[in-house]
C-alpha cells in the first residue's frame, strides 16, 4: 500500500477509486467533496427554475412560500458543522486501507451514495457550498431531486381514487334526492320536470262560523228594527257582509233597503250604489212558527239561519217583540244580545225583568249570559233623560254602552223615503252614533271570514 501511495503525484487525482479514497483522506477532504458535481448539477436546475419562474413575472419567492424558507435555513444550520468537520479534517495522514475508509465515510452518516467518475478532475466547491446552504437530510425534499431519493424521501403523495384500503366514493345519489323532492315539495317537482303541474281544481271556501248578534225588547217602540237595518248598513260602510234576520213575519225591516214588500220565506240581497264600494246586505224573514215547535229534536229555525249565514261576515237576529219562545231557540246560536232602552220610567223597571230572564235562559253552551244596552233617542237637553242615564248607569254599571243613540227627526224621515238614516243624512249626528255603535259590535268579535287553506294561487 505504501509502494502505491508514492507512485502518484499528490496534486494529481488518482483514477482508481483506491486510490481515490486514499488521496481524499491525505488532503482532509469530507465525503461531500466526492459529490460536488451532483450538488452543482441541483444548483444549476434550481437555478433553471427560478430563471423560468422570472420570465413568467412570479417572483420565485413568492411561490416557494413558508416551507422554502425554513429549507433554506435549515441548509445553513447544515452547513456550519459541515465547514467545522472540513477544518478538524486537515490532520497527518494514516495509513489505513481504501475499505476502512469507505466504512468510515458511510459511519459519518451520508445518506446519499458515492457517485465517483475515474477521470474526473477536482472541482472547486459549488457555489451553495460557499453560501452555507448545504441541504440538510431533515430538511424539506427537493422537487427537482426527485428520480434518485428513496421513496421514504419523497414529499407525500395524494392516493389517487380506488386506492387499496381507500373504500370507493358511493355513487351519485342525485337521482334518488330527485325522487325524493319531486314526491314531497310541489315548487322543486316543476324544477325536475321541465314544467309546473297542471293547476288543481279550486276547492270550496272554507268559511267560519259567523258571530250573530241578537236585538232584543220587551215592548214596541223602542226602536229595535231601526237599529237592527241602520247597524248593518253602518257595517256594510265598513266592508262586511251582514246577514239581517226578521223573525216578525210582518215585520218593517225590508223598507229600510228600499223594498216595497215583504216576502218572508225568500232570502234576498240589497247591493249599494253601483259607485259606492260598500258590502251588499242579504235579508231573509222567517217564521218561528213555521219550523215546528219549540222543543223538537231538530230546530229548525237555527238550522235555516245557519244555513243562509254560511258565507257572510255577520249575522243580525231582530227578535221578535217580547217573545220568549223565539228568544230561546235564537239563544241556542250564542248570540250576544244587545237591548236597547228609551230614557223613560218604564226602561228602568223592566231591566230586572230582562235581567232574570237571559240569566234563567243562558245561552248555547248552557251558561248564563246578560245582555248589553243602548240608550236610543236620547236628548240630552231634557233632564229626565239625564237622570235616567244615571240611574241606568248605577244598575247596569259597564253593561250600558258609554254612548248613546240621540233623538233625531231625520231617522223617521229616511224610513218614509225607503232608506236608513246613514244614506239619508250621513253628516248627521246620529250617524256619527251608529258608527260608534257599529266600532263596538266590530270590537265584540270579528267577522267571519272565508278561508282557502291549502290551496295556491294560479295564473290566469
Amino acid at each position: 500500500m505504501t509502494e502505491r501511495k508514492g507512485q502518484f503525484d499528490p496534486d494529481e487525482t488518482p483514477e482508481d477509486v483506491a486510490s481515490l479514497y486514499s488521496w481524499a483522506n491525505l488532503h482532509g477532504a469530507t465525503y461531500r467533496d466526492f459529490s460536488a458535481s451532483r450538488a452543482q448539477s441541483r444548483e444549476k436546475a434550481r437555478q433553471r427554475v427560478e430563471d423560468e419562474e422570472r420570465l413568467r413575472g412570479q417572483p420565485p419567492d413568492a411561490q416557494r412560500g413558508p416551507e422554502s424558507s425554513r429549507t433554506d435555513e435549515d441548509l445553513r444550520r447544515a452547513a456550519q458543522p459541515l465547514q467545522q468537520n472540513q477544518a478538524s479534517s486537515q490532520e497527518p495522514p494514516r495509513p489505513e486501507s481504501p475499505l476502512r475508509d469507505d466504512l468510515t465515510a458511510i459511519s459519518r452518516g451520508f445518506s446519499s451514495p458515492p457517485v465517483f467518475r475515474s477521470a474526473a478532475p477536482r472541482t472547486a466547491p459549488s457555489p451553495m457550498r460557499e453560501e452555507g446552504s448545504a441541504r440538510s437530510p431533515w430538511s424539506a425534499p427537493d422537487p427537482n431531486d426527485a428520480a434518485g431519493r428513496p421513496a421514504w424521501l419523497m414529499p407525500d403523495r395524494t392516493e389517487a381514487p380506488g386506492a387499496a384500503g381507500v373504500p370507493p366514493a358511493p355513487e351519485d345519489t342525485l337521482l334518488g334526492s330527485r325522487e325524493r323532492l319531486a314526491t314531497r315539495w310541489y315548487a322543486l317537482r316543476g324544477v325536475f320536470e321541465g314544467a309546473m303541474p297542471p293547476a288543481q281544481a279550486v276547492p270550496a271556501p272554507v268559511a267560519a262560523r259567523a258571530p250573530v248578534l241578537a236585538i232584543f225588547s220587551l215592548a214596541g217602540g223602542v226602536g229595535k228594527t231601526c237599529i237592527v237595518a241602520t247597524l248593518g248598513r253602518a257595517l256594510s260602510a265598513r266592508g262586511e257582509r251582514v246577514l239581517l234576520v226578521d223573525t216578525a213575519a210582518y215585520g218593517l225591516l225590508p223598507f229600510f233597503f228600499g223594498a216595497g214588500d215583504q216576502r218572508p220565506g225568500m232570502l234576498r240581497t240589497f247591493s249599494p250604489p253601483a259607485a259606492s264600494g260598500d258590502a251588499p246586505i242579504q235579508m231573509i224573514t222567517l217564521d218561528p212558527d213555521a219550523y215546528g215547535p219549540e222543543n223538537g229534536g231538530q230546530e229548525g229555525l237555527t238550522a235555516e239561519i245557519s244555513k243562509h249565514g254560511r258565507g257572510v261576515g255577520r249575522v243580525i237576529v231582530d227578535l221578535a217583540t217580547a217573545s220568549g219562545a223565539t228568544t230561546r231557540r235564537i239563544m241556542r246560536l250564542s248570540p250576544q244580545v244587545l237591548v236597547p232602552l228609551i230614557p223613560d220610567m218604564n226602561s228602568v223597571v223592566s231591566v230586572s225583568s230582562i235581567d232574570a230572564f237571559f240569566d234563567h235562559n243562558g245561552n248555547g253552551a248552557g251558561k248564563s249570559s246578560l245582555p248589553q244596552y243602548v240608550l236610543n233617542q236620547f236628548d240630552p237637553s231634557l233632564p229626565l233623560h239625564l237622570d235616567v242615564r244615571e240611574v241606568l248607569r248605577e244598575q247596569l254599571g259597564d253593561r250600558l254602552l258609554p254612548f248613546v243613540l240621540r233623538r233625531a227627526p231625520v231617522v223617521s224621515e229616511a224610513l218614509a223615503e225607503g232608506m236608513t238614516v246613514m244614506d239619508y243624512a250621513p253628516n248627521s249626528t246620529v250617524t256619527e252614533d251608529f258608527s260608534s255603535l257599529a266600532g263596538w259590535v266590530k270590537s265584540l268579535a270579528a267577522p267571519a271570514s272565508t278561508g282557502f287553506r291549502g290551496v295556491r294561487w294560479s295564473e290566469r
